[in-house]
């Protein structure tokens, strides 16, 4: 399915965040999958294929980014996937390729998700589904 756009994985606890991510990504061509924290991102990774990148927030109830990493490693998951932590916190974790720190500008989150996923062309063609 080369025509199936790149799948990004949005982990953020914050709904104005994760709603405003989600719409520029998608109006860029992108589709967009959206988890409130680590636990319920882990229980759609187990449920999904892989997405071609990972937006993560470090600050989350239940389990937080730093542990979400944490976790990825161990079990071995999302090898070759590039993580993004987008966050407040001065801290950069281990295991991210990638940092930005929250309020992100709409250019500098587009250049590095284009940075990292191949273009998903001009917006989608025919019939939209979100």
């Amino acid at each position: 399915m080369p025509d199936s756009p790149s799948l990004v994985l949005l982990i953020e606890d914050e709904e104005d965040i994760r709603d405003a991510v989600s719409t520029l990504l998608e109006m860029e061509g992108y589709q967009v999958a959206q988890c409130v924290h680590g636990e319920d991102a882990w229980a759609w990774l187990k449920a999904n294929p892989p997405p071609a990148l990972v937006l993560l927030d470090l600050m989350m109830p239940v389990l937080d980014g730093q542990s979400f990493l944490l976790r990825l490693s161990k079990e071995r998951m999302l090898e070759g996937v590039p993580i993004v932590v987008l966050s407040g916190s001065p801290f950069q974790p281990g295991g991210a390729v990638d940092y930005l720190r929250k309020p992100v500008s709409v250019k500098e989150l587009l250049e590095m998700v284009r940075r990292l996923l191949p273009s998903p062309g001009p917006g989608p063609r025919g019939p939209h589904t979100s």
